[in-house]
């Protein structure tokens, strides 16, 4: 059995690409289409065959144009699509941790991100943007990806509709990765998820948070304290969600000071209290 699973080991990348990567990669970036016409059913194959080549017989380029992706999907439709990108991140995963590359306890990172759109729809699932070349619209995903024995994996991708609550996505995928067999250490995510109601439901599945902190007025205060020298670097209080909601979540959190990068806690202290630095100083 381990001489079996050393041989798939050293040929992970040349059996993992055909049969999953390209397939994710058409589904999540549209970066390469398969060769492989089984991997669509009989009805499209033709079709497939056809975009295969040009009218004077010459070959398409392995990497399609993103017009070439998009017809793709059309062919195939948006539920089975979904469909294929979860199958496809889902046996990379388990192939990964069948051979040892990840362990069983994975470190998760969530973060949103941003692809341009320059269509003509203007629906819930396209929103306004400001950071668009040549355009001021775009889909907004929620990327997941897993970090484990220093190999960073994407495992999945969520278009977010606007107004549409970014908490039940988030659990939902993060049970799914346990119903995969896999176990929570560290959900990384930054500032803008910091919401008292995730942070609990994450909890709950036996997860740990690392998130950067807002500003909030507490937060500030306890770190004014510790500049001052009349409180700890590491701090718990109790974080809640905004009062007045239907639900309103507390949840018990631990804030750690730490300096930027290039300064050191000990020299900031020490600027603030010579009145050199401020709260609003860039280098606290």
């Amino acid at each position: 059995m381990e001489q079996r699973k050393s041989t798939r080991r050293r040929d992970w990348n040349s059996r993992l690409e055909p049969r999953a990567g390209k397939l994710a990669r058409v589904v999540l970036r549209g970066e390469r289409i398969s060769n492989d016409p089984d991997l669509l059913d009989r009805n499209n194959r033709k079709v497939y065959r056809k975009c295969q080549r040009k009218a004077d017989e010459r070959k398409k380029r392995e990497i399609p144009h993103q017009t070439d992706v998009n017809t793709f999907l059309r062919l195939i439709g948006l539920k089975k699509a979904r469909n294929l990108l979860r199958k496809c991140l889902d046996y990379q995963l388990k192939e990964a941790l069948y051979l040892e590359l990840i362990s069983k306890k994975v470190n998760v990172l969530i973060d949103f991100t941003e692809h341009s759109y320059y269509g003509k729809r203007d629906d819930k699932m396209i929103k306004r943007t400001n950071r668009g070349k040549g355009t001021k619209k775009m889909r907004h995903y929620l990327g997941f990806s897993i970090l484990s024995r220093g190999i960073h994996l994407y495992a999945g991708l969520e278009h977010i509709a606007k107004g549409q609550p970014k908490v039940p996505v988030i659990i939902k995928f993060l049970e799914h990765l346990i119903e995969l067999g896999f176990e929570l250490n560290y959900v990384m995510m930054d500032r803008e998820f910091y919401n008292a109601e995730l942070l609990q439901e994450i909890k709950g599945l036996k997860g740990n948070i690392l998130m950067p902190a807002k500003a909030y007025k507490k937060i500030t205060k306890i770190i004014e304290e510790y500049l001052n020298g009349t409180g700890k670097r590491v701090r718990k209080y109790t974080f809640s969600s905004a009062p007045g909601k239907e639900f309103q979540f507390f949840q018990n959190v631990y804030l750690i000071i730490k300096a930027k990068k290039g300064h050191t806690l000990l020299s900031v202290k020490r600027a603030f209290q010579k009145g050199k630095l401020t709260l609003k100083d860039e280098g606290n």
